[in-house]
Protein backbone atom coordinates (compact mmCIF):
# COMPACT_ATOMS: atom_id res chain seq x y z
CA UNK A 1 0.00 0.00 0.00
CA UNK A 2 3.30 2.36 0.58
CA UNK A 3 6.17 1.80 -1.41
CA UNK A 4 8.48 2.71 1.40
CA UNK A 5 6.61 1.55 4.66
CA UNK A 6 4.15 -1.30 5.71
CA UNK A 7 0.52 -0.01 6.38
CA UNK A 8 -0.70 -0.23 10.28
CA UNK A 9 -4.16 -0.19 10.36
CA UNK A 10 -3.96 -0.01 14.42
CA UNK A 11 -2.51 3.77 14.56
CA UNK A 12 -4.60 5.88 16.58
CA UNK A 13 -7.39 7.46 14.76
CA UNK A 14 -8.03 11.07 14.22
CA UNK A 15 -9.45 12.87 17.10
CA UNK A 16 -12.61 13.90 14.98
CA UNK A 17 -12.71 10.55 13.72
CA UNK A 18 -15.63 9.14 14.62
CA UNK A 19 -17.69 12.68 13.93
CA UNK A 20 -17.09 11.54 10.38
CA UNK A 21 -18.10 8.90 9.89
CA UNK A 22 -21.35 9.71 11.78
CA UNK A 23 -21.91 12.68 9.39
CA UNK A 24 -20.88 11.14 6.34
CA UNK A 25 -22.77 7.55 7.03
CA UNK A 26 -19.22 5.43 6.36
CA UNK A 27 -20.35 2.66 8.25
CA UNK A 28 -22.67 1.45 5.36
CA UNK A 29 -19.43 1.55 2.73
CA UNK A 30 -17.24 -0.18 5.15
CA UNK A 31 -20.07 -2.91 5.63
CA UNK A 32 -19.88 -3.20 2.03
CA UNK A 33 -16.19 -3.36 1.47
CA UNK A 34 -16.05 -5.97 4.27
CA UNK A 35 -18.98 -8.36 2.95
CA UNK A 36 -18.92 -9.96 6.98
CA UNK A 37 -14.95 -10.11 7.08
CA UNK A 38 -14.21 -7.97 10.18
CA UNK A 39 -10.57 -8.24 9.24
CA UNK A 40 -11.42 -7.00 5.74
CA UNK A 41 -13.83 -3.88 7.81
CA UNK A 42 -11.06 -2.81 10.52
CA UNK A 43 -8.77 -2.32 7.22
CA UNK A 44 -10.83 -0.54 5.46
CA UNK A 45 -11.88 1.68 7.96
CA UNK A 46 -7.64 2.39 8.90
CA UNK A 47 -7.44 2.89 4.98
CA UNK A 48 -10.36 5.15 5.03
CA UNK A 49 -9.43 7.53 7.92
CA UNK A 50 -5.99 7.60 7.28
CA UNK A 51 -5.87 9.76 4.62
CA UNK A 52 -2.78 9.72 2.19
CA UNK A 53 -1.23 13.03 1.34
CA UNK A 54 0.93 12.08 -1.37
CA UNK A 55 -0.51 11.93 -4.98
CA UNK A 56 2.31 9.32 -6.17
CA UNK A 57 2.01 7.28 -3.57
CA UNK A 58 -2.27 7.49 -4.46
CA UNK A 59 -1.16 6.27 -7.73
CA UNK A 60 0.88 3.27 -6.37
CA UNK A 61 -2.06 2.21 -4.46
CA UNK A 62 -4.50 2.71 -8.13
CA UNK A 63 -2.02 0.73 -9.92
CA UNK A 64 -2.17 -2.12 -7.37
CA UNK A 65 -6.03 -1.92 -7.20
CA UNK A 66 -6.06 -1.74 -11.26
CA UNK A 67 -3.76 -5.09 -10.86
CA UNK A 68 -6.33 -6.88 -8.44
CA UNK A 69 -9.10 -5.78 -10.70
CA UNK A 70 -8.04 -6.76 -13.71
CA UNK A 71 -6.08 -10.02 -12.43
CA UNK A 72 -8.75 -11.54 -9.54
CA UNK A 73 -7.55 -15.03 -9.31
CA UNK A 74 -4.08 -14.40 -9.00
CA UNK A 75 -4.06 -11.99 -6.57
CA UNK A 76 -6.67 -14.25 -4.48
CA UNK A 77 -3.94 -17.04 -4.44
CA UNK A 78 -1.58 -14.55 -3.06
CA UNK A 79 -4.33 -14.11 -0.17
CA UNK A 80 -5.10 -17.28 0.10
CA UNK A 81 -1.20 -18.83 0.91
CA UNK A 82 -1.12 -15.82 3.40
CA UNK A 83 -4.57 -16.87 5.26
CA UNK A 84 -3.45 -20.44 5.59
CA UNK A 85 0.18 -19.30 6.65
CA UNK A 86 -1.47 -17.37 9.38
CA UNK A 87 -3.42 -20.36 10.54
CA UNK A 88 -0.67 -22.80 11.04
CA UNK A 89 -0.67 -21.68 14.94
CA UNK A 90 -3.95 -23.27 15.04
CA UNK A 91 -2.60 -26.74 13.93
CA UNK A 92 -0.10 -27.02 16.34
CA UNK A 93 -0.81 -28.39 19.84
CA UNK A 94 2.00 -27.74 21.57
CA UNK A 95 3.15 -24.48 22.81
CA UNK A 96 6.19 -22.22 23.67
CA UNK A 97 6.77 -22.27 27.41
CA UNK A 98 7.97 -18.75 29.09
CA UNK A 99 11.22 -21.00 30.90
CA UNK A 100 11.72 -23.96 29.24
CA UNK A 101 14.05 -23.13 25.95
CA UNK A 102 13.98 -26.66 24.93
CA UNK A 103 10.23 -26.84 24.66
CA UNK A 104 10.05 -23.30 23.25
CA UNK A 105 12.84 -24.76 20.20
CA UNK A 106 10.46 -27.84 19.55
CA UNK A 107 7.73 -25.25 19.20
CA UNK A 108 9.71 -22.88 17.33
CA UNK A 109 10.85 -25.38 15.12
CA UNK A 110 7.35 -27.45 13.96
CA UNK A 111 6.10 -23.65 13.52
CA UNK A 112 8.91 -23.27 10.51
CA UNK A 113 8.61 -26.54 9.37
CA UNK A 114 5.19 -25.60 8.57
CA UNK A 115 5.54 -21.75 7.56
CA UNK A 116 8.66 -22.97 5.03
CA UNK A 117 5.45 -25.07 3.15
CA UNK A 118 4.01 -21.81 2.86
CA UNK A 119 6.87 -19.90 2.15
CA UNK A 120 7.99 -22.40 -1.03
CA UNK A 121 4.14 -22.40 -2.17
CA UNK A 122 3.94 -18.27 -2.23
CA UNK A 123 7.56 -18.37 -4.32
CA UNK A 124 5.67 -21.00 -6.56
CA UNK A 125 2.42 -18.97 -7.09
CA UNK A 126 4.02 -15.30 -7.10
CA UNK A 127 6.41 -17.16 -9.74
CA UNK A 128 3.52 -18.42 -11.82
CA UNK A 129 1.43 -15.48 -11.84
CA UNK A 130 3.72 -12.75 -11.59
CA UNK A 131 4.38 -12.00 -14.90
CA UNK A 132 0.98 -11.02 -14.96
CA UNK A 133 0.97 -7.65 -13.21
CA UNK A 134 2.07 -4.09 -14.34
CA UNK A 135 1.72 -2.48 -10.60
CA UNK A 136 5.16 -1.94 -9.14
CA UNK A 137 3.32 -2.81 -5.78
CA UNK A 138 2.66 -6.59 -7.31
CA UNK A 139 5.76 -6.89 -9.70
CA UNK A 140 8.14 -6.18 -6.19
CA UNK A 141 6.36 -8.25 -4.54
CA UNK A 142 6.85 -11.16 -6.83
CA UNK A 143 10.69 -10.09 -7.70
CA UNK A 144 11.91 -9.88 -3.65
CA UNK A 145 10.04 -13.42 -2.97
CA UNK A 146 12.03 -14.64 -6.30
CA UNK A 147 15.04 -13.51 -4.89
CA UNK A 148 14.85 -14.06 -1.24
CA UNK A 149 13.16 -17.01 -1.11
CA UNK A 150 14.41 -18.82 -4.20
CA UNK A 151 15.45 -22.83 -4.08
CA UNK A 152 18.90 -22.32 -2.16
CA UNK A 153 17.22 -20.28 0.77
CA UNK A 154 14.52 -22.83 0.97
CA UNK A 155 17.01 -25.66 1.17
CA UNK A 156 19.34 -24.30 3.72
CA UNK A 157 16.42 -23.77 5.95
CA UNK A 158 14.86 -27.50 5.55
CA UNK A 159 18.20 -27.89 6.60
CA UNK A 160 18.70 -26.36 9.49
CA UNK A 161 14.99 -27.19 10.42
CA UNK A 162 16.10 -30.84 10.54
CA UNK A 163 19.05 -30.40 12.16
CA UNK A 164 17.21 -28.71 14.91
CA UNK A 165 15.32 -32.06 15.77
CA UNK A 166 17.85 -33.60 17.21
CA UNK A 167 17.01 -36.88 15.65
CA UNK A 168 20.86 -38.28 16.30
CA UNK A 169 20.74 -36.24 19.79
CA UNK A 170 22.42 -33.31 21.22
CA UNK A 171 26.12 -32.04 20.40
CA UNK A 172 27.67 -29.36 22.81
CA UNK A 173 30.57 -28.32 23.98
CA UNK A 174 31.68 -26.49 27.58
CA UNK A 175 34.48 -25.70 29.91
CA UNK A 176 34.98 -26.53 33.84
CA UNK A 177 35.00 -23.21 35.62
CA UNK A 178 37.24 -23.06 38.95
CA UNK A 179 34.71 -24.23 41.19
CA UNK A 180 34.11 -27.56 39.41
CA UNK A 181 30.75 -25.71 37.68
CA UNK A 182 29.98 -25.93 33.72
CA UNK A 183 30.86 -22.79 31.78
CA UNK A 184 30.94 -21.97 28.17
CA UNK A 185 28.15 -24.45 26.90
CA UNK A 186 28.23 -23.76 22.89
CA UNK A 187 25.66 -25.93 20.72
CA UNK A 188 27.56 -27.24 18.34
CA UNK A 189 26.54 -28.73 14.30
CA UNK A 190 27.29 -32.34 14.30
CA UNK A 191 30.47 -32.64 11.64
CA UNK A 192 29.52 -34.28 8.62
CA UNK A 193 31.82 -35.89 5.90
CA UNK A 194 30.24 -34.18 3.40
CA UNK A 195 30.83 -30.54 4.82
CA UNK A 196 34.17 -28.86 3.44
CA UNK A 197 37.63 -27.92 5.35
CA UNK A 198 36.17 -24.65 5.85
CA UNK A 199 33.21 -25.34 7.52
CA UNK A 200 33.28 -24.08 11.01
CA UNK A 201 31.98 -27.44 13.37
CA UNK A 202 35.06 -28.00 15.51
CA UNK A 203 33.76 -31.26 17.08
CA UNK A 204 33.06 -34.76 15.92
CA UNK A 205 30.50 -37.03 17.95
CA UNK A 206 32.20 -38.16 20.86
CA UNK A 207 33.79 -41.72 20.98
CA UNK A 208 32.82 -41.93 24.76
CA UNK A 209 29.44 -41.39 26.81
CA UNK A 210 27.73 -42.74 29.71
CA UNK A 211 24.35 -43.70 30.85
CA UNK A 212 22.47 -41.98 33.59
CA UNK A 213 20.52 -44.77 35.57
CA UNK A 214 17.32 -44.63 35.64
CA UNK A 215 16.34 -43.71 39.07
CA UNK A 216 18.65 -40.98 38.85
CA UNK A 217 16.79 -38.15 38.87
CA UNK A 218 19.16 -35.25 39.92
CA UNK A 219 21.06 -36.61 37.17
CA UNK A 220 18.24 -36.00 34.81
CA UNK A 221 17.99 -32.86 36.42
CA UNK A 222 21.30 -31.61 35.95
CA UNK A 223 21.23 -33.24 32.09
CA UNK A 224 18.09 -31.16 31.77
CA UNK A 225 19.75 -27.80 33.06
CA UNK A 226 23.07 -28.43 30.46
CA UNK A 227 20.59 -29.02 27.53
CA UNK A 228 18.13 -25.67 28.45
CA UNK A 229 21.22 -23.81 28.83
CA UNK A 230 22.86 -25.14 25.59
CA UNK A 231 19.59 -24.31 23.24
CA UNK A 232 18.89 -20.86 24.89
CA UNK A 233 20.65 -19.01 22.49
CA UNK A 234 19.07 -21.07 19.52
CA UNK A 235 15.59 -21.26 21.35
CA UNK A 236 14.80 -17.38 21.24
CA UNK A 237 16.55 -16.93 17.66
CA UNK A 238 14.10 -19.54 16.59
CA UNK A 239 11.16 -18.18 18.33
CA UNK A 240 12.42 -14.48 16.70
CA UNK A 241 12.17 -16.13 12.92
CA UNK A 242 8.65 -17.47 13.87
CA UNK A 243 7.37 -14.15 14.81
CA UNK A 244 9.55 -12.50 11.45
CA UNK A 245 7.84 -15.06 9.25
CA UNK A 246 4.30 -14.42 10.72
CA UNK A 247 4.59 -10.58 10.64
CA UNK A 248 5.54 -10.81 7.15
CA UNK A 249 2.47 -13.03 6.44
CA UNK A 250 0.20 -11.02 8.43
CA UNK A 251 1.26 -7.89 6.42
CA UNK A 252 1.18 -9.22 3.20
CA UNK A 253 -2.32 -9.87 4.47
CA UNK A 254 -3.31 -6.93 5.54
CA UNK A 255 -2.27 -5.19 2.43
CA UNK A 256 -3.94 -7.34 -0.28
CA UNK A 257 -7.00 -6.75 1.74
CA UNK A 258 -7.28 -3.75 1.19
CA UNK A 259 -7.58 -4.16 -2.53
CA UNK A 260 -10.18 -6.90 -2.27
CA UNK A 261 -12.53 -4.78 -0.10
CA UNK A 262 -12.11 -2.14 -2.76
CA UNK A 263 -12.67 -4.88 -5.16
CA UNK A 264 -15.45 -5.88 -3.91
CA UNK A 265 -17.24 -2.37 -3.06
CA UNK A 266 -16.79 -2.07 -6.62
CA UNK A 267 -18.91 -4.73 -8.13
CA UNK A 268 -21.69 -3.99 -5.30
CA UNK A 269 -21.76 -0.40 -6.60
CA UNK A 270 -21.49 -1.74 -10.15
CA UNK A 271 -24.53 -3.65 -9.73
CA UNK A 272 -26.30 -1.21 -8.21
CA UNK A 273 -25.43 1.19 -11.27
CA UNK A 274 -23.29 3.43 -9.76
CA UNK A 275 -20.67 4.23 -11.68
CA UNK A 276 -16.96 4.14 -10.65
CA UNK A 277 -13.65 5.65 -11.63
CA UNK A 278 -10.44 6.08 -10.52
CA UNK A 279 -9.74 9.58 -9.30
CA UNK A 280 -7.27 11.72 -10.39
CA UNK A 281 -5.59 13.35 -7.66
CA UNK A 282 -3.21 16.44 -7.47
CA UNK A 283 -2.38 19.46 -5.89
CA UNK A 284 -4.13 21.27 -8.48
CA UNK A 285 -6.44 23.26 -6.74
CA UNK A 286 -9.16 22.66 -8.86
CA UNK A 287 -12.30 20.20 -8.51
CA UNK A 288 -14.07 18.79 -10.78
CA UNK A 289 -16.72 15.56 -10.64
CA UNK A 290 -18.91 14.17 -13.68
CA UNK A 291 -22.01 12.23 -12.41
CA UNK A 292 -20.48 12.59 -8.62
CA UNK A 293 -23.18 10.48 -6.30
CA UNK A 294 -23.17 9.22 -2.34
CA UNK A 295 -22.10 5.90 -2.52
CA UNK A 296 -23.37 5.21 1.39
CA UNK A 297 -26.95 6.46 0.31
CA UNK A 298 -26.72 3.95 -2.53
CA UNK A 299 -25.68 0.88 -0.04
CA UNK A 300 -28.78 1.86 2.61
CA UNK A 301 -30.91 2.24 -0.50
CA UNK A 302 -29.85 -0.38 -2.79
CA UNK A 303 -30.33 2.13 -5.94
CA UNK A 304 -28.35 4.41 -7.74
CA UNK A 305 -28.94 8.22 -6.36
CA UNK A 306 -29.03 11.19 -9.04
CA UNK A 307 -25.49 11.97 -9.55
CA UNK A 308 -24.37 15.44 -9.83
CA UNK A 309 -21.46 17.82 -12.03
CA UNK A 310 -19.36 19.57 -10.79
CA UNK A 311 -16.64 22.13 -11.86
CA UNK A 312 -14.42 24.24 -9.20
CA UNK A 313 -12.39 26.14 -10.26
CA UNK A 314 -11.06 27.93 -7.37
CA UNK A 315 -11.80 25.25 -4.49
CA UNK A 316 -11.65 27.14 -1.63
CA UNK A 317 -15.20 28.23 -1.07
CA UNK A 318 -18.42 26.21 -2.15
CA UNK A 319 -21.59 27.00 -1.18
CA UNK A 320 -24.90 25.39 -1.60
CA UNK A 321 -28.21 26.82 -1.56
CA UNK A 322 -31.82 26.35 -2.82
CA UNK A 323 -34.94 24.03 -1.50
CA UNK A 324 -35.41 21.19 1.22
CA UNK A 325 -34.74 17.75 0.16
CA UNK A 326 -33.21 18.90 -2.90
CA UNK A 327 -30.04 16.92 -2.24
CA UNK A 328 -27.72 19.91 -0.95
CA UNK A 329 -26.88 17.49 1.59
CA UNK A 330 -26.52 14.69 0.19
CA UNK A 331 -24.39 16.37 -2.75
CA UNK A 332 -22.19 17.31 0.02
CA UNK A 333 -21.69 14.16 1.81
CA UNK A 334 -20.69 12.74 -1.50
CA UNK A 335 -18.26 15.61 -1.48
CA UNK A 336 -16.65 13.76 0.95
CA UNK A 337 -17.08 10.71 0.55
CA UNK A 338 -15.38 11.19 -2.19
CA UNK A 339 -12.14 12.18 -1.16
CA UNK A 340 -11.55 10.27 1.35
CA UNK A 341 -11.67 7.23 -1.16
CA UNK A 342 -9.30 9.40 -3.56
CA UNK A 343 -7.10 9.88 -0.63
CA UNK A 344 -7.08 6.31 0.00
CA UNK A 345 -6.37 5.06 -3.50
CA UNK A 346 -9.70 3.91 -4.16
CA UNK A 347 -12.49 4.27 -6.97
CA UNK A 348 -14.96 6.79 -6.19
CA UNK A 349 -18.38 7.10 -7.15
CA UNK A 350 -18.52 8.93 -10.14
CA UNK A 351 -18.03 8.68 -14.05
CA UNK A 352 -14.39 11.43 -13.78
CA UNK A 353 -13.66 13.34 -10.66
CA UNK A 354 -10.57 14.71 -9.88
CA UNK A 355 -10.09 16.76 -6.75
CA UNK A 356 -6.99 18.31 -4.83
CA UNK A 357 -4.70 16.62 -1.55
CA UNK A 358 -6.07 17.80 1.64
CA UNK A 359 -4.45 16.57 4.64
CA UNK A 360 -7.89 16.13 6.60
CA UNK A 361 -11.78 16.22 6.20
CA UNK A 362 -13.34 17.39 8.94
CA UNK A 363 -17.44 18.06 9.34
CA UNK A 364 -19.78 19.72 11.66
CA UNK A 365 -23.40 18.75 10.91
CA UNK A 366 -26.05 19.91 12.30
CA UNK A 367 -27.26 17.65 14.94
CA UNK A 368 -30.59 16.55 17.19
CA UNK A 369 -31.61 18.90 20.51
CA UNK A 370 -30.02 17.56 23.44
CA UNK A 371 -32.24 15.57 24.90
CA UNK A 372 -31.15 15.82 28.34
CA UNK A 373 -31.12 20.19 28.38
CA UNK A 374 -27.44 20.14 29.19
CA UNK A 375 -26.92 23.23 26.93
CA UNK A 376 -28.71 24.83 24.11
CA UNK A 377 -28.38 23.33 20.51
CA UNK A 378 -26.28 26.50 19.28
CA UNK A 379 -23.76 26.75 21.98
CA UNK A 380 -23.55 23.00 21.01
CA UNK A 381 -22.75 23.95 17.69
CA UNK A 382 -20.07 26.46 18.97
CA UNK A 383 -18.76 23.94 21.14
CA UNK A 384 -17.99 21.35 18.43
CA UNK A 385 -17.37 24.27 15.88
CA UNK A 386 -14.35 25.49 18.82
CA UNK A 387 -12.79 22.29 18.76
CA UNK A 388 -12.57 21.67 15.24
CA UNK A 389 -10.88 24.92 15.19
CA UNK A 390 -8.54 23.84 17.73
CA UNK A 391 -7.85 20.72 15.46
CA UNK A 392 -8.24 22.21 11.60
CA UNK A 393 -4.96 23.59 9.82
CA UNK A 394 -4.39 24.99 6.74
CA UNK A 395 -4.91 22.38 3.47
CA UNK A 396 -7.57 21.30 5.35
CA UNK A 397 -11.44 20.30 3.87
CA UNK A 398 -14.41 21.40 6.03
CA UNK A 399 -17.64 20.42 5.60
CA UNK A 400 -20.59 21.82 7.06
CA UNK A 401 -24.18 20.81 6.56
CA UNK A 402 -26.83 23.95 8.06
CA UNK A 403 -24.58 25.21 10.35
CA UNK A 404 -24.98 27.89 12.75
CA UNK A 405 -28.82 27.25 11.47
CA UNK A 406 -30.21 26.68 14.88
CA UNK A 407 -30.29 30.34 15.60
CA UNK A 408 -32.37 33.57 13.86
CA UNK A 409 -31.02 34.00 10.44
CA UNK A 410 -29.27 37.62 11.17
CA UNK A 411 -27.06 36.18 14.44
CA UNK A 412 -26.34 32.08 12.40
CA UNK A 413 -25.40 34.46 9.29
CA UNK A 414 -23.12 36.35 11.39
CA UNK A 415 -21.49 33.22 12.73
CA UNK A 416 -21.40 31.54 10.17
CA UNK A 417 -19.64 34.77 7.67
CA UNK A 418 -16.79 35.09 10.55
CA UNK A 419 -16.19 31.51 10.86
CA UNK A 420 -16.19 30.90 7.24
CA UNK A 421 -13.94 33.87 6.24
CA UNK A 422 -11.22 33.48 8.91
CA UNK A 423 -11.19 29.80 8.13
CA UNK A 424 -10.51 30.28 4.45
CA UNK A 425 -8.10 33.01 4.76
CA UNK A 426 -6.05 30.33 6.99
CA UNK A 427 -6.01 28.01 3.85
CA UNK A 428 -8.69 25.72 4.87
CA UNK A 429 -11.16 25.11 2.07
CA UNK A 430 -14.49 25.17 3.04
CA UNK A 431 -18.00 23.35 1.44
CA UNK A 432 -21.11 24.51 3.36
CA UNK A 433 -24.99 23.73 2.74
CA UNK A 434 -26.92 26.18 4.30
CA UNK A 435 -30.30 28.02 3.69
CA UNK A 436 -29.43 31.60 5.24
CA UNK A 437 -29.33 33.94 2.33
CA UNK A 438 -27.86 36.56 4.68
CA UNK A 439 -24.91 34.28 4.75
CA UNK A 440 -24.76 32.77 0.95
CA UNK A 441 -24.92 36.50 -0.10
CA UNK A 442 -22.13 38.01 2.85
CA UNK A 443 -19.81 35.03 1.13
CA UNK A 444 -20.60 36.53 -2.20
CA UNK A 445 -19.76 39.91 -1.52
CA UNK A 446 -16.68 38.97 1.03
CA UNK A 447 -14.31 39.01 -1.98
CA UNK A 448 -13.38 35.13 -0.89
CA UNK A 449 -13.73 33.36 -4.42
CA UNK A 450 -16.93 31.34 -3.39
CA UNK A 451 -18.65 29.35 -6.19
CA UNK A 452 -22.23 28.26 -5.85
CA UNK A 453 -24.74 25.45 -6.49
CA UNK A 454 -28.57 25.74 -5.61
CA UNK A 455 -31.08 22.95 -5.57
CA UNK A 456 -34.18 23.68 -7.78
CA UNK A 457 -37.59 23.32 -6.89
CA UNK A 458 -40.25 23.97 -9.76
CA UNK A 459 -43.27 25.73 -8.69
CA UNK A 460 -45.25 22.24 -7.89
CA UNK A 461 -42.47 21.73 -5.40
CA UNK A 462 -40.90 18.61 -7.60
CA UNK A 463 -36.88 18.12 -7.02
CA UNK A 464 -34.76 16.81 -9.55
CA UNK A 465 -31.84 16.37 -7.52
CA UNK A 466 -29.54 18.09 -10.12
CA UNK A 467 -27.67 21.07 -9.07
CA UNK A 468 -27.41 23.82 -10.44
CA UNK A 469 -24.40 26.37 -10.95
CA UNK A 470 -25.54 29.63 -9.58
CA UNK A 471 -25.75 32.51 -6.83
CA UNK A 472 -28.06 32.36 -3.72
CA UNK A 473 -31.99 33.33 -4.54
CA UNK A 474 -33.36 35.62 -1.59
CA UNK A 475 -35.30 33.33 -0.33
CA UNK A 476 -34.83 30.86 2.85
CA UNK A 477 -37.55 28.80 1.09
CA UNK A 478 -39.11 29.41 4.74
CA UNK A 479 -42.30 26.37 4.11
CA UNK A 480 -39.19 23.90 3.10
CA UNK A 481 -37.95 25.22 6.69
CA UNK A 482 -40.87 24.76 8.88
CA UNK A 483 -41.37 21.30 6.95
CA UNK A 484 -37.91 20.23 8.60
CA UNK A 485 -38.30 21.62 11.71
CA UNK A 486 -42.34 20.73 12.51
CA UNK A 487 -42.00 17.10 10.48
CA UNK A 488 -44.85 18.57 8.09
CA UNK A 489 -45.56 18.06 4.16
CA UNK A 490 -46.38 21.70 3.22
CA UNK A 491 -44.12 22.16 0.94
CA UNK A 492 -45.06 19.55 -1.18
CA UNK A 493 -48.87 20.39 -1.24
Amino acid sequence: MDPDRDFDPDLPEPATADDVRRDLELDFLWDAMAAGDGFLRAVARAATVQSVTDPAVIAYRQDALADTIEHPDAVDEVYAVAMDALSVRRGILTMPVRGHPELTLSHSVRMLTALAERLERLHEVCGRVGGLFRSRAFRELCAVVATELDETYLSRLRGHLAELEFGQGMLMSAGVGRDGQVVRQVLRRPKRENRGFFDRTPLRRPRFGFAIPERDEAGFTALAELRARSVADVSAAAEQSVDHVLGFFLQLRIEIAFYLSVRTLRTTLAALGVPVCLPAVSQDPACTAEALCDPCLALRASRAPVGNDLDLHDGRVLVITGANHGGKSTFLRALGVAQLMAQAGMVVAARRFSCPVVHQVLTHWTREEDAELRHGKLDEELDRMSRLIDLVQPGDLLLCNESFASTNEAEGSQIALEVTSALVRAGVRVRYVTHMYDFAHAVEQAGLGAEFLRAPRDAAGTRSYRLEAGPPLPTSFGVDLYDRVFGTSLAQA
